[in-house]
């Protein structure tokens, strides 16, 4: 009975240390050239954020939400006025708290007052229409802007050009040290992507409400989308 399965013992045994390697995943012993190059593609800002602020100061706290809320209410129908159908206006958080006047370590701390806030997020699709979208919300309530945040519609696109531009100066690069290093160039074997950054970025500019009898200036420059490639070229005689 022994002799009769070990021939098929001995042939499972073949074939599963054969396969083995394959299953196991395991790689080819490549020579390589490892480089590393970033893209840089330029483009205009086509789209901008801005956030806006309503803050109110009262000595009871309703009075406080009171007035808020009267101001965050013309701030919106004002805004709304000027904005197109694609862009909007949002709440992004709303908090009412108490004033404090600390006065020393022995005596408790006393409330004066409360203040609340209504932050607001505006998406302008058009940056050029974006002073006339500050103006009115300084003009309407609004306390304070931060801003612009600019943006691309087409950021994805851009990155991929980026990208295409970096694995190109990648290939430069390797070719020149496969020729230094007397091999060739068989082909490329694996690259890794890394969205480096887009600069300079708006924003952290802040308006405080004034009335102004000449409208902000609001200059769109061009901003630089980089992405770094890192590509592992295959070489040989």
């Amino acid at each position: 009975m022994r002799s009769r399965y070990l021939p098929m013992v001995l042939i499972f045994l073949l074939a599963a240390f054969i396969l083995l390697p394959q299953a196991r995943g395991a790689e080819p012993d490549l020579a390589t050239i490892s480089v590393d190059a970033e893209g840089k593609v330029l483009a205009k800002p086509d789209m901008a954020t801005l956030q806006l602020e309503v803050e109110t100061q009262a000595p009871q706290a309703e009075a406080a939400a009171q007035e808020n809320a009267r101001r965050s209410d013309a701030l919106l129908k004002a805004i709304k006025k000027v904005l197109q159908p694609d862009e909007t206006i949002q709440s992004l958080s709303y908090r009412l708290n108490p004033l404090r006047n600390y006065r020393s370590k022995e005596k408790p701390e006393a409330i004066t007052g409360y203040q609340a806030v209504h932050r607001f997020k505006v998406e302008v699709k058009d940056p050029l229409r974006l002073a006339l979208v500050l103006d009115t919300a300084l003009a309407n309530g609004a306390s304070r802007v931060n801003g612009p945040f600019w943006g691309h519609s087409r950021l994805a696109e851009l990155q991929r050009q980026a990208a295409v531009q970096a694995l190109s100066l990648n290939r430069q690069m390797a070719d020149a040290l496969a020729q230094a290093g007397g091999v060739k160039i068989k082909g490329l074997y694996k690259a890794s992507t890394h969205i480096a950054s887009v600069s300079p970025r708006g924003g952290g500019v802040e308006y405080l409400a004034a009335k102004r009898a000449v409208p902000t200036p609001i200059e769109v420059g061009e901003e630089e989308i980089r992405v770094r490639v890192t590509a592992v070229f295959a070489i040989g005689p």
